[in-house]
């Protein structure tokens, strides 16, 4: 027996089943009709209404509870009781003694239920460890959990703990239901009015999303009598979802609520220690935190969302969603909520879009909007993503994956570090003609532009060209970020076995317990930001040039204070973000290093090739405007693309060595005046 859709009934079944009830509709209030047209009813006698006039009192005198009380037993009254009896169904087992768990298992999840309530105690996800064990959303505080409690009235009332009858709906022990009959108290008379309470769970194989049912019964077609200012019941969930993460580096997991409300995706932020009731109406509502989310879907959105960020000393940090179900001014209520407990994966989310993707039959539901998304770099990002989980098929380790990514990266962008390395060589023997214009014109800055500019599209130089591949870069660096910051598989990927056991978070090399550095709070020490900043200290001794006067200052300024800074701030990042920026580091360590000693070699080539030739008598050299131009041999043929590199690293080289070699001073002509 199932109490949800199961999204195995085609459109041509669902049109037939829709004609079928409408047609016995309209045949059994024509047949009404008929019947008292024909067989008019006798008029009805007048009954005397105990139920509703007579006034209550407990035992001892007391008076009747007011009307948002609830209780699971009647009190002993002194007069004989006139209060309808319990239905068959609720009354006819015995009430247990006792606290039992139930387990429901399946392909994904791992469900522990207490007939205390009716509660979820455990939630664990069999494909995701944490630590030794699976993860568990389902994170006790001081006082315990609220796995789904409900309580009968508001969020501060107090939530359902009596113990419940519990049945099993089907043979596979997938679907059971939590049953007991309360008395709450009659509005205005105080009578205490039983009702019937039950709760349902329906788990599936392959899925996170399971689906609960509340169900209230009035006894003998009565009126429910639950309305506590408007409020029938509210579930709570909390006071925190897991996985732990009051034991983890700042910033290392997060908790966000995220609502839909009119197919847009709505972030709020509660002030800590303060119900937020939600004035919109959103179709669903999430608790999500960096790598896994709790979503609430309430199958009509009649619900009222509220959250509360507060402190428990176990735990630190809560975090709770409540759902608020209005008055029930019926005998009789179903509500239908899905739950998912699961990954914060667009894989999974996206299931739910299409009603044949899911075993319940839900579609159109916009639950990709509870995963971290970033709208510009998001292509960057995927692209990157997919080249990571590529080399992971290759070879099962991302820390290597990491590695292949940025090999890939920095071939891909070897043209631009070649050509921003030249361009650096070349304004260094720029300056010092760039310092006499600067000498020359210091007192009218508006002509030293403009002879700069002159003096630059005389040379042919740019000079941005030495600042454009930084600036390429710096976007792929967010995307990385953000990357490693949010891509699921990277959580719990070792890299280095009792090093780096988590690329996801910082790793550490000693922990110093409960003590913290003061200042910057540190309470670990870590080797990865160390070698951070040992490479980003090489790799500006390798890429930064010698310049003199105040620029001297600024380049000593960047060259060991932002690497120093950067030190700081990326100290508990992710390893796998610092695996990345090391690596990099390195390899335009190792470019610009071989890029250096070729323009030195070829320098000096280029220095003595015109006196060579001028013994041989051959043409060496012609004048153009005041400058010199080399004329070489012809290069060889390429054989491969390294060859093409090569010969082309050489050609600037001899370029850039015979430009220098012309403006060097103390040339007969020598220096106008």
């Amino acid at each position: 027996m199932s109490i949800f859709n199961d999204g195995s009934q085609s459109k041509e079944e669902s049109r037939r089943t829709i004609i079928a009830v409408v047609l016995s509709t309209v045949i059994v209030g024509v047949g009404f009709i008929a019947q008292n047209a024909l067989f008019p009813p006798a008029a009805p006698q007048a009954q005397p209404q105990a139920t509703t006039q007579q006034v209550v009192t407990t035992q001892g005198g007391q008076t009747p509870p007011p009307a948002a009380t609830v209780l699971s037993e009647k009190p002993v009254e002194s007069a004989k009781p006139a209060v309808a009896a319990a239905p068959a169904s609720a009354s006819a087992l015995p009430l247990p003694v006792a606290e039992t768990t139930y387990i429901i298992e399946t392909d994904l999840l791992k469900a522990v239920l207490s007939n205390s309530g009716g509660d979820i105690v455990s939630l664990q996800l069999k494909d995701h460890k944490d630590k030794t064990s699976y993860v568990d959303l389902i994170v006790p505080g001081e006082k315990g959990a609220s796995g789904i409690s409900l309580a009968f009235g508001a969020q501060d009332a107090l939530p359902v703990k009596e113990l419940m009858n519990a049945t099993w709906l089907d043979g596979d022990r997938k679907t059971i239901q939590f049953s007991r009959t309360f008395y709450a108290a009659a509005t205005g008379t105080g009578e205490l009015l039983p009702f019937t309470y039950k709760k349902a769970f329906t788990f599936r194989d392959g899925e996170y999303l399971f689906g609960m049912a509340v169900t209230l019964e009035g006894a003998n077609g009565a009126r429910i009598p639950l309305n506590s200012n408007g409020t029938a019941y509210t579930l709570s969930i909390g006071p925190q979802i897991g996985p732990r993460f009051d034991h983890l580096p700042k910033n290392a997991d997060y908790r966000k609520y995220i609502l839909e409300v009119d197919g847009k995706k709505k972030l709020e932020t509660p002030k800590a220690g303060n119900i937020q009731v939600i004035k919109d109406q959103p179709s669903w509502g999430a608790l999500a935190g960096k790598y896994f989310t709790l979503i609430a879907i309430p199958e009509a959105p009649f619900a009222s969302f509220s959250f509360l960020q507060g402190q428990d000393p176990s735990i630190k940090q809560t975090n709770t969603m409540y759902l608020s179900r209005p008055a029930i001014s019926a005998s009789s209520q179903t509500d239908r909520y899905y739950f998912y407990f699961g990954p914060r994966t667009a894989a999974q989310l996206a299931r739910y879009e299409y009603s044949d993707k899911n075993s319940f039959g839900l579609q159109a539901m916009r639950l990709e909007d509870a995963t971290e998304r970033s709208n510009l770099l998001g292509w960057l990002e995927t692209i990157l993503k997919f080249f990571l989980n590529f080399f992971y098929k290759i070879i099962p380790n991302f820390g290597v994956s990491i590695i292949l990514v940025t090999i890939l990266i920095k071939v891909i962008f070897f043209p631009l570090t070649k050509k921003g390395s030249i361009s650096t060589a070349r304004m260094q023997e720029l300056q010092p003609k760039v310092q006499e214009l600067q000498a020359k014109y210091k007192s009218n800055p508006q002509k030293l532009n403009q002879e700069m500019a002159e003096f630059y599209k005389r040379e042919n130089y740019n000079p941005m060209s030495g600042c454009l591949p930084m600036l390429i870069q710096f976007p792929l660096f967010i995307a990385m970020y953000n990357l490693f910051n949010n891509h699921f598989d990277l959580r719990g990927a070792s890299f280095i076995a009792g090093w780096i056991g988590d690329l996801s978070l910082p790793e550490t090399i000693w922990n110093f317990g409960e003590f913290r550095l003061p200042l910057v709070g540190w309470s670990d020490l870590r080797a990865l930001p160390i070698i951070y900043l040992i490479s980003q200290l090489l790799y500006g001794k390798f890429t930064q040039t010698s310049q003199p006067g105040q620029n001297a200052n600024q380049m000593k300024l960047m060259m060991y204070g932002m690497p120093i800074m950067f030190f700081f701030v990326l100290y508990d990042v992710p390893s796998g973000l610092l695996l990345y920026w090391i690596v990099s580091n390195v390899l335009t360590i190792v470019q610009q290093v071989v890029i250096n000693d070729m323009l030195k070699k070829h320098k000096l080539a280029a220095a003595n090739a015109p006196a060579s030739q001028a013994a041989s008598g051959g043409p060496s050299s012609m004048k153009s405007a005041g400058r010199t131009t080399v004329r070489g041999q012809a290069p060889a043929p390429a054989e491969g693309f390294s060859e093409k590199v090569k010969n082309w690293i050489e050609k600037k080289g001899a370029e850039a060595g015979s430009a220098s070699q012309e403006k060097k001073p103390g040339k007969p002509a020598g220096k106008k005046r």
